[in-house]
C-alpha cells in the first residue's frame, strides 16, 4: 500500500511535469495515477466506498459535464469512429474529479509539489524550444535577431515539440501565479531562482505571442501588485512592459508589430506583413450552423463537415484546410450540442465559480477566471492539453474544498 501511494503521487507530478512539455508522457502518467488511485480506493473498506461516491455524486456529475456531453452526444453523431475518439479525450473530466474524491486529500497535500512540478515543466519547455531554435539559426547562418522573427515565435517555437501556444502560456501563467504565491515563504536562495524562473517564464510567454495570456497575465499582475500596495513593483512593471510594447511596434521587420497589434485590425488596416485576424469572424459559422439545429445541435463530432461547409463558402481557405473549430468554447457547444450544449456550459462554470468565491483562495480564482477568459478565445475543451488543465483544477478544486468540509449537496 505504501509503495503504491508513492507510485500514485509519482505519477500525478510526473503528469503535472509533462503537460507544458509533451502530451504522450503528460497521458501515460496520467493513465498510471488514475490506475493507481483507483486500486488504491478498491483496497478500502466496501462501506467507505459507498459513502464516499454517494456523498460526492452530485459533484462528479456537475464536474464531468464536458464529459457527459460529449457521450450524449455520441449516440446521434454521423461520425461515431470520431466520436468515440472525442469521448475518450474527455474521460479526464470524469475520471480524474473522481480520482480527486477517492483519495481524499491528496491534491490538497500535494499542491505544492505539483506547483513546483508544473515550473519545472514550463523551465523544460522553455529550455528545450530556446536550445532547438538557436541550433536551427547556427546551422542555417541565420541572423540572431530572428529569434523574435516569424520563424521562431508563436506557434513555430514550439512547433519541435508539437504543441500549441495558447495551451502552453495557460501554463506558463499559471507557473507564474504559483511562483508568486509561495514567494514570500520561501528562503532566500529559492526566492532567487523562483525570480529567475519568472523572468525567465514570463520572457518566453511573450515570444509565444499568445494575446490572451499576455493581456489576462498583465491585469492579474496589476490587480495583485495594486492590493499588495507594491507601487515600485507596479511602476516597474509598466515601465518594462511599454519599453517592450513601443519596442515591438517600431521593429524593423514588423512581426511582433503585427501580431500583436496589428493583427487584430483596431489601430489600422491589415499590412502587407500580416491580414486582419479572423478568429472572431469565424465564429459566425458556428453560429449559422447552430441556428439550423437549435435544440441538441449535430452530436459529437458531427458539426465539423457543416462547419466546413461554410468556410468553403465563405472562401475561408485557411479555416477550410485545418479545419477549425469555433476559437471559442460556448460557441463550440453551441454548434455541435445546441442549447443544451450552451446551457451545460454555464452550469460547469457557475460551479467553478461557486466554488472557487466560497474558498476565497486568490490563486484557484486566478486559475478560474483564465480559465473562463482563455474559453472566449479557444476551444478549450476540445484540445488534450486543454482538457487535462482543466481536469487538474478541478481535482485541486474538490480537494480543497473537501478540506473545508464543504456540502456539494448545497450546490444545486
Amino acid at each position: 500500500m505504501k509503495v503504491l501511494k508513492i507510485f500514485q503521487i509519482f505519477s500525478l507530478l510526473s503528469a503535472v511535469f509533462f503537460l507544458p512539455l509533451n502530451l504522450n508522457l503528460n497521458n501515460i502518467s496520467l493513465v498510471l495515477f488514475i490506475i493507481s488511485s483507483f486500486t488504491l480506493f478498491f483496497l478500502k473498506d466496501y462501506n467507505k466506498k459507498n459513502v464516499i461516491l454517494k456523498s460526492n455524486f452530485k459533484i462528479i456529475i456537475l464536474f464531468s459535464i464536458p464529459f457527459l456531453l460529449n457521450f450524449f452526444g455520441l449516440f446521434y453523431s454521423k461520425n461515431i469512429n470520431l466520436a468515440v475518439d472525442y469521448n475518450i479525450r474527455a474521460l479526464p473530466f470524469l475520471l480524474l474529479p473522481m480520482a480527486s474524491i477517492i483519495s481524499d486529500k491528496l491534491f490538497f497535500n500535494n499542491y505544492k509539489k505539483m506547483g513546483k512540478a508544473l515550473v519545472l515543466g514550463c523551465l523544460s519547455t522553455a529550455f528545450f524550444s530556446w536550445t532547438f531554435s538557436l541550433y536551427d539559426i547556427s546551422q542555417l547562418n541565420r541572423p540572431f535577431s530572428a529569434i523574435i522573427g516569424p520563424l521562431y515565435t508563436h506557434h513555430n517555437l514550439l512547433k519541435p515539440l508539437d504543441l500549441h501556444a495558447a495551451y502552453v502560456s495557460i501554463c506558463i501563467y499559471t507557473a507564474i501565479g504559483f511562483i508568486i504565491k509561495i514567494y514570500s515563504d520561501s528562503n532566500q536562495k529559492i526566492k532567487r531562482f523562483y525570480f529567475t524562473a519568472a523572468l525567465f517564464l514570463s520572457i518566453f510567454m511573450i515570444q509565444l505571442l499568445s494575446r490572451n495570456a499576455l493581456i489576462f497575465s498583465f491585469l492579474s499582475l496589476s490587480i495583485y501588485l495594486i492590493l499588495k500596495r507594491k507601487w515600485r513593483l507596479l511602476f516597474m512593471s509598466y515601465f518594462i512592459i511599454s519599453f517592450i510594447a513601443v519596442g515591438a511596434y517600431n521593429i524593423n521587420h514588423n512581426y511582433l508589430r503585427d501580431r500583436l497589434f496589428k493583427s487584430l485590425n483596431l489601430l489600422e488596416k491589415p499590412t502587407k506583413f500580416s491580414k486582419k485576424d479572423d478568429r472572431f469572424d469565424r465564429l459566425s459559422a458556428s453560429y449559422e450552423i447552430f441556428v439550423k439545429s437549435p435544440i441538441y445541435g449535430y452530436g459529437t463530432a458531427s458539426e465539423d463537415s457543416f462547419r466546413n461547409a461554410v468556410f468553403k463558402r465563405n472562401r475561408d481557405q485557411k479555416a477550410y484546410q485545418n479545419n477549425y473549430n469555433a476559437h471559442n468554447q460556448l460557441f463550440e457547444y453551441l454548434s455541435t450540442f445546441g442549447i443544451i450544449g450552451g446551457i451545460a456550459y454555464f452550469i460547469f462554470f457557475a460551479t467553478i465559480f461557486y466554488l472557487v468565491f466560497r474558498l476565497k483562495k486568490g490563486f484557484l480564482t486566478f486559475i478560474a477566471i483564465g480559465l473562463f477568459l482563455a474559453c472566449i478565445t479557444e476551444s478549450v475543451f476540445e484540445r488534450s492539453q486543454g482538457v487535462v488543465y482543466t481536469s487538474l483544477f478541478l481535482s485541486l478544486l474538490i480537494s480543497f474544498s473537501r478540506k473545508k468540509y464543504f456540502k456539494f449537496g448545497a450546490i444545486i
